[in-house]
């Protein structure tokens, strides 16, 4: 009766399992198929019967290739085992941890779950249970299946354990997952696809209204500059909105890679106080920034912190009101870096709270509706700091404002080698710290590293240890004057091609430029005649004056034409092309400095002409930087890696050709 009842249940169980829609395949003690269900013979085009009650991995199953057995260990003869009762002792069966209650080193264990906690320790369960597939707990894999034709399967592996905590076999259940990522595949392309097609005309809007608003296009009045900035300020709403969605795309298919390096988060807050300083003090407010001198680097990737701290600000000065309060403040705590965000505007409640952080939720206001929004920034900014290993959190009261704080893991020590921001570095030497800090602001809004000294001596120093791209050199400074500190700088081998503009209320100009001084600026600073000398030295150095040529290539002709008006101004000599066909030409006759490359053209598209550039000696030199409005093909990494730099369509100018200037100049 007993058996009967056995069997019935066995029917039952086999029953349920062939009515799921996912492939099981079910083997019992000894590795052997006991169940292949109809939706697995479908899925692996294959019969029940050709397998049933047979030893046959889940690798022939899948694939018809069975493992190779040659590197299996034996455990008895490899710890020359002598217990007889060990039914492995007599067998050429590497399985004992499944068939036994002994492991390898003959001491009896009890129950399955006993067994599998000392087998894990165990080097010759290791190697074995993933040469025979039976890895003994919950195991779930991907894989591609070509024939009877192509399918993504993925495979959940869980062991299965009686009452009485015995191994019984394995259940895998195999679900074919070919549409999901077909879907999201297609999902990836259009988000893609229509992100392009939106960046491309916002690129020309973007650009043609910033060259009206810079009186290119003659002078204004005031009701058409109002008009002109409302348009500048939607459209760059509506591409921080693609941006955005953008982004959640590329988080949600894992296709944003993170380049983790040491970083000083203390400049990096002050450069996003720069960026919103003017919006500050046209809302009239009060700035409270508590950050300790000292502060240890974090592990991160400046771009994406730097990210996060846009949007948090940004929310700030949103929803702070006229002549409201916000703050930065940055704690060293506990193997952490804290930030927090502080403003007194409407405050959150509770329940807001509780969903500020999930995709596309946005605080039922008047405020938030008036502002605007896609409601996926904290999502990200949530995203971003778990990658780094790190929280996010807030602390709100309705009517009392709020605290968006997240932290970062501290930096181990970093040696002598550490790694500083590539680009543009300017060393500034002035006794002033005020007069410093200034000069610093202008530097760094256009996208140059700066360096600091306070006196002659250790500008000296800095020079020779950093070897800065160019000096601004303060000339009344006690110890050691500037003109002391430039014919040093000059007579020193390593810093004697290093440019120096000097900044200075004596009007000895040429004492200067006889000491070596590339040019000879006075005060006070002005900002527009800083910057231009400072970009015309740069493109100067080493070239003998000489203009430097650009090519830009893209097949969207109003894109060309405004980089070309931008380039021209900054006093670069301008080449075109439409298409990578056209480009290979222009390159060939021309030999331009550098070429800013689209990567979507007909006829011949970028990778097709990085690939002919990079396997020609006489153009591979070429410094390329990519232009484009669409994720980049990661298959194509080598490729890629023929670029010096990638920007993404649309894009500032004055990044652009900041990043023109440090590429030549490293170059």
């Amino acid at each position: 009766m007993k058996l009967k009842n056995d069997l019935l249940r066995r029917k039952e169980f086999y029953a349920v399992l062939s009515s799921i829609a996912d492939g099981v395949v079910v083997t019992d003690q000894k590795g052997r198929v006991v169940h292949l269900s109809p939706s697995a013979e479908k899925m692996l085009d294959i019969k029940a019967d050709e397998v049933l009650e047979k030893y046959v991995s889940i690798s022939t199953l899948l694939r018809g290739i069975p493992p190779t057995n040659k590197n299996l260990v034996f455990c008895w003869k490899e710890k020359g085992c002598k217990q007889i009762d060990c039914p492995m002792y007599s067998l050429n069966n590497p399985r004992c941890w499944t068939i036994t209650d002994t492991c390898p080193d003959g001491i009896k264990q009890g129950t399955f779950k006993e067994k599998i906690r000392r087998c894990q320790i165990c080097k010759i369960f290791a190697k074995n249970s993933k040469i025979l597939e039976e890895p003994a707990v919950t195991l779930v894999e991907e894989i591609v299946l070509d024939q009877p034709q192509k399918k993504i399967i993925k495979i959940k592996t869980n062991p299965v354990i009686d009452e009485d905590g015995n191994f019984l076999g394995f259940v895998r259940t195999l679900h074919d997952i070919t549409l999901e990522r077909e879907m999201s595949a297609m999902k990836d392309e259009f988000v893609s696809t229509v992100s392009h097609d939106f960046r491309i005309p916002l690129t020309s809007i973007k650009g043609y209204v910033d060259l009206i608003l810079d009186g290119e296009a003659g002078e204004l009045n005031d009701m058409q500059k109002e008009f002109l900035t409302i348009v500048k300020q939607n459209g760059e709403r509506l591409i921080t909105m693609i941006n955005d969605f953008l982004d959640i795309s590329r988080i949600e298919s894992g296709k944003i890679k993170f380049e983790i390096k040491p970083e000083d988060l203390k400049s990096m807050a002050q450069e996003v106080i720069n960026t919103f300083q003017h919006l500050i003090n046209e809302k009239e407010m009060e700035l409270e920034i508590k950050i300790p001198d000292v502060l240890p680097k974090v592990l991160i990737d400046r771009n994406r912190v730097i990210q996060v701290l846009n949007n948090l600000v940004s929310n700030a000065v949103k929803y702070t009101p006229q002549k409201g309060k916000i703050g930065i403040d940055i704690k060293n705590e506990g193997g952490y870096v804290v930030v927090s965000i502080l403003d007194n505007g409407a405050g959150i409640s509770v329940k807001d709270q509780k969903k500020l952080f999930t995709k596309f939720y946005r605080v039922d206001s008047s405020l938030t509706q008036e502002t605007g929004g896609s409601g996926l920034g904290l999502s990200i900014c949530k995203t971003i700091i778990e990658r780094h290993d790190g929280k996010i959190w807030v602390e709100s009261e309705a009517e009392e404002g709020s605290v968006f704080s997240f932290s970062l893991p501290v930096a181990e020590k970093i040696g002598k080698s550490e790694l500083i921001k590539q680009g543009m570095r300017i060393l500034v030497v002035d006794d002033e710290p005020d007069i410093s800090r200034l000069i610093q602001l202008y530097l760094e809004k256009e996208g140059y590293y700066v360096i600091k000294a306070f006196d002659g001596e250790e500008a000296l120093k800095m020079a020779k240890k950093e070897r800065p791209n160019l000096i601004t050199l303060d000339i009344m400074m006690g110890k050691i004057d500037g003109f002391e500190v430039l014919k040093k700088l000059k007579e020193d081998t390593h810093t004697a091609s290093i440019p120096v503009i000097v900044l200075s209320v004596i009007l000895d100009e040429k004492r200067g430029y006889q000491l070596g001084a590339a040019d000879y600026l006075p005060k006070s600073v002005n900002k527009g005649k800083l910057i231009e000398s400072i970009s015309r030295i740069i493109r100067k150095t080493g070239q003998s004056g000489e203009k430097k040529s650009v090519l830009i290539v893209d097949d969207d002709k109003d894109i060309v034409n405004f980089i070309e008006i931008n380039l021209k101004k900054a006093d670069f000599n301008v080449l075109k092309a439409h298409d990578g066909i056209e480009a290979l030409k222009s390159i060939r006759k021309e030999m331009p400095d550098l070429v800013l490359l689209d990567i979507r053209m007909p006829k011949m598209n970028g990778y097709e002409v990085m690939e002919v550039l990079k396997n020609d000696k006489k153009l591979r030199d070429i410094p390329i930087i990519i232009m484009t409005a669409y994720d980049l093909d990661r298959e194509k990494t080598e490729v890629l890696n023929l670029a010096v730099d990638k920007v993404s369509k649309p894009f500032s100018m004055k990044m652009l050709t900041s990043k023109i200037n440090e590429t030549l100049i490293q170059r």
